[in-house]
């Protein structure tokens, strides 16, 4: 008899470390080809956006000593500087059309141009007083038309700052939040969503109040909506959440981390449509989804750098930047 209990507790042993082994095997990263370009300058590529197929711009520095952008007109091959400062790092770019284009990054630094790039114009030099008391990093902008636009950031993780203007830039506004802010997307002229530290958050009239939605507690770095209803967002503590009704309510996808999970630490999230989509962060990481963000697989490593921002051209062209300068071209299929 014990010796039955013997043999019957060693099979349901085997049974447990197969069971285990197998449920516990990680699938392996996918494998891409890809090509690297540089813009010849030892900096972090904060953001990479394109217009169309051919014309692009990048833009970033080093955090409290220099503030680059470069635009391509040959599709992503090569990159020229179109602007340079040496004080502040630059954030974010954004183009509503062929020549009207913003950019911001430290020291509350807001640009813009009206000549697809070839002159920049400080706005911080365009009207007194300029946000008075206020100052911090600018991280996102979000053109919601050619004269409605909103510019998000904070400093110190508690204070988050968030600049309007509904004249072109001709005159700006701000508004401060409790949270440190990230990244920002309007549905109608008053109506937007914010996500930063701790929290996402929304507004229906003009970023005067805010209502705090709710969502796990992550440091949400990045959204972005396919559709007014249809979003998603990222946490740089690892999680990814959705919306289907414009960030009412949000569903994680991924958990964030914790003592279990491996350490993800994500940068920026981008759909090319409802199903596929691609998010970017720290040591190299690269994870997508093919089904709406059931389910998030890691590309398999290219490099252990940093990786700061991801641009989808198409499915055979995923532009990611990175550190000391360089671009990363994806083609997946």
């Amino acid at each position: 008899m014990i010796k039955r209990k013997q043999q019957f507790f060693f099979f349901l042993s085997l049974l447990i470390i197969f069971f285990l082994f197998f449920s516990c095997k990680k699938e392996q990263p996918l494998e891409v080809n890809y090509t690297i370009t540089n813009v010849n300058e030892s900096i972090n590529i904060q953001r990479i956006s394109f217009l169309n197929d051919t014309v692009g711009y990048v833009c970033g520095g080093i955090r409290g000593q220099s503030g680059y952008i470069f635009k391509t007109n040959d599709a992503g091959s090569s990159w020229q500087k179109i602007f340079y400062n040496a004080a502040y790092c630059l954030y974010d770019i954004v183009f509503y059309n062929d020549s009207i284009g913003f950019s911001c990054g430290e020291n509350s630094l807001l640009l813009k141009t009206t000549n697809g790039g070839l002159t920049w114009v400080n706005q911080q030099d365009m009207q007194q007083p300029y946000a008075v008391g206020y100052d911090g990093t600018l991280r996102k902008i979000f053109c919601f038309d050619d004269k409605m636009v909103y510019a998000v950031g904070g400093s110190g993780f508690e204070i988050g700052l968030a600049y309007i203007t509904y004249n072109a830039g001709n005159h700006w506004f701000c508004t401060t939040v409790d949270h440190e802010v990230r990244d920002v997307y309007y549905t109608a002229p008053l109506s937007g969503i914010y996500c930063g530290y701790g929290t996402i958050f929304k507004t229906t009239d003009g970023a005067n109040t805010f209502t705090p939605m709710p969502v796990d507690n992550d440091f949400f770095v990045s959204m972005n909506f396919i559709t007014n209803s249809i979003g998603f967002a990222c946490g740089y503590n690892g999680g990814i959440y959705k919306t289907v009704d414009g960030g009412n309510s949000w569903e994680s996808q991924l958990g964030h981390n914790n003592d279990i999970v491996h350490t993800r630490h994500f940068n920026q999230i981008k759909f090319i449509n409802s199903n596929e989509g691609y998010a970017v962060g720290n040591n190299g990481l690269i994870s997508y989804t093919i089904d709406g963000g059931e389910h998030w697989k890691e590309i398999k490593k290219i490099t252990d750098a940093n990786l700061f921002s991801v641009w989808i051209k198409n499915k055979n062209e995923i532009f990611i930047s990175s550190t000391n300068g360089t671009i990363f071209k994806l083609a997946p299929r």
